[in-house]
């Protein structure tokens, strides 16, 4: 046994030479090269978008000969990832409609303008110029009108004339209630005679369905049909209208919401409601939080919150921060997304109790997760803060990795000053994993690098630096603009 394993020693200390060897001919530019190159190849597995995803992040224009390279490309799924590249670090921020419109590929456009929506990368003249298109269908026009209205730019009912009619029930509901923005009743009476002929689940799912698109494109005229359709419904697709009456007409949602909690007080719709009733910015005055109250902890904090928020005399800290701790998920991420809107003397301390919570824990429930993160970005936007999230962060080194991954997360995902600063401030303190997204949070910032930094960037984007693979990308990319090869490394992409 003894001398199998020295024979076996013997063996690997022959071949470790050969293999060093071999990884030393890859300098740190090839292997960014290839990092790049990975996302430029197509996959099966779709694997090549996830990495486009990470480097448009950087919105670099410099990399717009990549993007014009993919577009070129056979794999359909990498000329969007080119065309939305091309359009993220255009000047107005907008797909190209033109030069779309020049491939003669309906079905290309369709995924485009999809994506490009989606995106928030179509401008009102990029849409105007895509609905002088005779191919379009029923589903592009009536989303191209669509984001026009949400846009609050003008558009002619002539546009939809035949999408009222589309077999598919959720294009005919959308055309039908932009219709009923330009006074056109007729689609959306054709629309509601289709759901009588749908099942009671189908119905609930294409009703919530609309609400949500009523909401998302801001068509107020929906408001009341939508209300009135669902009327007899307790299900999600009643939730769905009354959210949006809420959100685009304050007056009639408070008194659709004032009904539904005379008429239902089980906790959950007390809780739901209460919610919803928080984070409307307007509609709803301090004494209609008390028709709430039912004595129960939880809905008690949230009418004392609603009524402090209401009220410039109360004592809003106590009243916000009681709700803060109550345990519940939901009103604990509800405050996390008020807490910017508030006065630093008030935000600071909400803020430092989540994450000082986390820290006395050994790991970080999953509940706890996003209202983790939430913090975590908002105290970084605060310097004055940084002297705590520091030492929180160290702290978490040893204790709390979990915490730790989320704090560096965040901070390798900003590209601010305020990141930055906070990033140099804790670099060479933290295990390898924190220290690389520390210095993914410089590179991001362009903050200036020492050459043993930039030495380190490329080691990261070859992996050494225990990242992901959308850090080691985008690492690969700042490797490359920090070494000043990034044009030779896009014309080598790209011949």
């Amino acid at each position: 046994m003894k001398s199998a394993a020295t024979l076996l020693v013997a063996t690997l200390w022959f071949f470790a030479p050969l293999a060093s060897a071999q990884y030393a001919r890859a300098t740190p530019y090839d292997t960014a090269v290839t990092q790049i190159q990975k996302a430029m190849t197509p996959s099966t597995t779709g694997i090549q978008h996830f990495r486009w995803v990470s480097l448009r992040l950087l919105a670099d224009p410099a990399m717009n000969p990549l993007f014009e390279s993919l577009i070129k490309s056979k794999d359909v799924p990498l000329r969007i990832d080119g065309f939305m590249g091309i359009a993220l670090v255009s000047a107005d921020k907008s797909l190209n409609a033109q030069r779309v419109n020049q491939l003669k590929d309906p079905a290309l456009r369709r995924l485009l303008i999809t994506e490009a929506l989606g995106l928030d990368l179509l401008k009102p003249a990029a849409l105007n110029l895509f609905l002088q298109e005779q191919d379009l269908t029923n589903y592009e026009r009536s989303l191209l009108v669509a984001e026009l209205n949400r846009q609050e730019q003008p558009w002619d009912k002539s546009l939809l004339a035949n999408a009222p009619t589309d077999e598919a029930a959720e294009v005919a509901g959308l055309a039908s209630m932009l219709l009923l923005e330009r006074s056109d009743n007729g689609g959306w009476l054709g629309f509601t005679r289709k759901c009588q002929t749908l099942s009671p689940d189908q119905q609930v799912e294409l009703l919530a369905q609309m609400a949500n698109a009523a909401r998302q494109y801001r068509i107020t005229a929906a408001v009341e049909p939508l209300l009135q359709i669902t009327k007899d419904s307790n299900g999600a697709d009643r939730q769905a209208a009354i959210v949006n009456a809420v959100s685009l007409s304050p007056t009639i949602g408070r008194g659709v919401v004032l009904e539904k909690i005379k008429a239902d007080r089980s906790q959950s719709n007390l809780v739901k409601m209460g919610l919803l009733m928080l984070s409307t910015k307007s509609g709803f005055v301090a004494a209609d939080f008390d028709v709430l109250r039912n004595g129960d902890p939880l809905v008690e904090a949230m009418a004392n919150a609603g009524v402090a928020m209401r009220n410039q005399s109360a004592d809003q800290a106590s009243a916000i921060t009681t709700l803060l701790e109550n345990g519940n998920r939901a009103t604990r991420e509800f405050v996390l997304s008020i807490t910017p809107t508030l006065p630093p003397d008030i935000s600071k301390p909400l803020l430092l109790n989540v994450l000082n919570a986390a820290a006395k824990r050994n790991s970080i429930r999953s509940e706890e997760q996003i209202a983790t993160l939430l913090a975590v970005q908002q105290l970084l936007r605060m310097p004055e803060t940084h002297d705590q999230l520091r030492a929180i962060a160290l702290q978490s080194a040893d204790k709390n990795i979990e915490l730790l991954e989320i704090i560096m997360s965040v901070v390798a995902d900003s590209s601010n000053a305020d990141a930055a600063t906070f990033a140099r401030s804790v670099r060479g303190k933290l295990p390898r994993r924190g220290d690389s997204m520390a210095l993914l949070a410089l590179a991001k910032n362009s903050t200036p690098l020492t050459a043993e930094e930039i030495t380190e960037l490329g080691m990261v984007a070859s992996g050494g630096g225990k990242v992901d693979e959308s850090s080691q990308i985008q690492a690969a990319w700042l490797y490359l603009k920090y070494a000043k090869r990034d044009k030779d490394a896009t014309t080598q992409l790209t011949r």
